[in-house]
């Protein structure tokens, strides 16, 4: 069977949530939410050094980090500016700056970041103006997007190891279902029907 410990040196009371291992499993990011928003902490695995603030929320939700894969940087969902967007900043919590900064109307609403493998995109999900959410990913170096779904709702996109295909949640059979996208060819699959 596996094992399970409590990190007694995370933050206490309300709630913990997002949590994410780093590339080298020294150290654990997660959402500490209390009356006032959430910020991201980082604390360590094996050593009993309390957990950190990285993120001034100011009153905001800030939540869903994901590691670049060299581990130095952070992406993560933040309301600072009134509505959720992606941002990134270094791993210690310093040089924080918004990534999604495109606008598409009214409805602004990214969240749900993943950094792909290879360091290059990261894949989100947008609301668009419909209230549906789609999959996109934006460039680490030239900040373009690429919108990569567009039938039914497709939300939580995640990067498989091969930096190739992403899995993410769909409405576009009727149910919510698992869809796999190959990002290079377009061919989708369902993965997961009931």
């Amino acid at each position: 069977t596996g094992h399970s410990r409590v990190l007694h040196n995370a933050t206490p009371s309300h709630a913990n949530l997002t949590p994410v291992f780093s590339p080298d499993g020294a150290s654990i990011v997660y959402s500490h939410a209390d009356d006032d928003g959430s910020d991201l902490f980082l604390v360590a695995t094996d050593d009993a050094s309390p957990a950190r603030r990285i993120s001034v929320g100011r009153g905001t939700d800030n939540v869903q980090p994901s590691f670049s894969p060299d581990g130095r940087r952070l992406a993560f969902t933040s309301g600072r500016v009134g509505h959720p967007e992606v941002y990134i900043m270094d791993a210690d919590g310093t040089n924080a700056e918004l990534l999604t900064s495109f606008d598409f109307g009214d409805k602004n609403y990214r969240s749900d970041p993943d950094w792909s493998p290879d360091g290059r995109l990261v894949a989100f999900q947008s609301q668009f103006a419909d209230g549906r959410f789609q999959v996109m990913t934006i460039s680490l170096r030239d900040r373009s997007t690429k919108l990569l779904t567009s039938e039914g709702s497709n939300e939580q996109p995640s990067w498989g190891p091969d930096g190739r295909h992403l899995v993410f949640t769909s409405t576009r059979g009727g149910a919510r279902e698992l869809w796999v996208l190959d990002t290079e060819s377009g061919r989708l699959r369902l993965k997961a029907p009931h």
